[in-house]
């Protein structure tokens, strides 16, 4: 039985965006810090992530920001600490997630585990970044098949990451073919900027602001138009 149609409450009370790759190495954890960083500047809801990356970047990231004179936009967690940790096994930890009315944002780890698979299930949205390297292209059709067997019903949003404008990606027409048959592919790629590597968990300056603005509102837009919510 599902737990979607189980505890499914009004779709603009609750909201879990999930970036996952099953490859490791394309920008996951720095779009998932931009997106919050963006969020939080926008959004009239209380941002809370998880950190789920056995890498736990994102947490050290955020623990590191701690001496920032520059206030804090949310609250970042560690959660599947342990190895063999099943954090969602009795599902009540995901309940109470979708009758909450933040947005819950979760980093999951560039790999393929059974831990992750009810998160996957019961995410909302799941943003998958990608590259046109032939490695990053077989791993996110692997992930996308991993999709269809688990019957996730979220939202899949594909988004080009470390886009370089000035090279031909000879895949790219029949990749974007592929991606679009599986979800939504954005418009707008996020383009290789050496500003992005250098972002932190307080702020977007102005030179990263205008590296994600595009692609990030199109997936708001998206997600508002397709889940008939107000993020």
């Amino acid at each position: 039985m599902s737990l979607r149609k189980d505890v499914k409450t009004k779709k603009d009370h609750n909201m879990i965006i999930t970036f996952a790759t099953q490859k490791g190495g394309t920008g996951k954890t720095t779009l998932a810090i931009a997106f919050a960083n963006y969020m939080s500047g926008m959004s009239s809801r209380k941002i809370k992530v998880y950190d789920f990356d056995y890498q736990k970047s994102f947490f050290y990231k955020w623990q590191e920001d701690e001496e920032s004179e520059l206030p804090k936009l949310y609250d970042v967690e560690i959660i599947g600490d342990e190895e063999d940790e099943q954090p969602f096994s009795d599902l009540e930890t995901l309940i109470n997630l979708k009758e909450s009315e933040e947005i819950y944002l979760f980093d999951l780890a560039g790999t393929l585990d059974q831990k992750y698979s009810d998160l996957l299930i019961y995410s909302d949205v799941i943003i998958i970044p990608f590259e046109y390297s032939d490695v990053s292209v077989k791993s996110t059709l692997v992930f996308k098949n991993l999709l269809g067997l688990l019957e996730s019903e979220a939202e899949r949003i594909f988004i080009r990451s470390k886009y370089d404008k000035g090279y031909k990606y000879l895949n790219q027409q029949e990749m974007d073919k592929e991606l679009a048959k599986y979800g939504v592919l954005i418009e707008s790629p996020v383009f290789k900027r050496n500003c992005l590597q250098t972002i932190d968990t307080r702020k977007l300056t102005y030179e990263q602001k205008y590296a994600v603005k595009k692609p990030f509102n199109e997936i708001i837009e998206h997600i508002n138009e397709s889940l008939h919510i107000t993020l």
